[in-house]
């Protein structure tokens, strides 16, 4: 039987004995180890949320710009993983002479990687830029 169990069967056996003070006593302990007992399974699931977010973190590795897990191809975004310790890989979005794209589905970052050798240009100003 559990801790929770065992106060609930003294709780009775005080009942039963009609001794108010003491069964008073025990309804209150009983209360305290529900209590202990909730915070104990929520401490529990915070130690596996931060064991499973270790064991990521441990299977990542830089290679800047992105973070990789060995034998994935697929980059995850940095801005995800370093703020808020989650692992989204990047939807591939194009790929040429100048730049590689690669956007964060979680975040709505953009990552635009210009390519060696290719040719720098400023972007285009859209409308949507001008503060009036």
């Amino acid at each position: 039987m559990d801790i929770v169990g065992n106060v609930k069967e003294i709780a009775d056996l005080a009942k039963k004995y009609n001794d108010i003070e003491f069964y008073g006593k025990i309804v209150r302990l009983e209360g305290e180890v529900i209590e202990l007992t909730r915070q104990n399974r929520h401490a529990q699931q915070r130690i596996e949320e931060l064991e499973k977010r270790l064991a990521i973190k441990a299977k990542m590795g830089f290679k800047q710009p992105f973070y990789y897990q060995e034998g994935d191809t697929v980059p995850f975004c940095p801005r995800c993983f370093e703020k808020d310790d989650h692992a989204v890989h990047l939807f591939f979005k194009f790929d040429n002479e100048e730049y590689t794209r690669w956007d964060c589905p979680a975040c709505k970052q953009t990552y635009l990687i210009e390519k060696a050798g290719g040719r720098r240009r400023e972007p285009p100003i859209l409308k949507s830029d001008y503060p009036f």
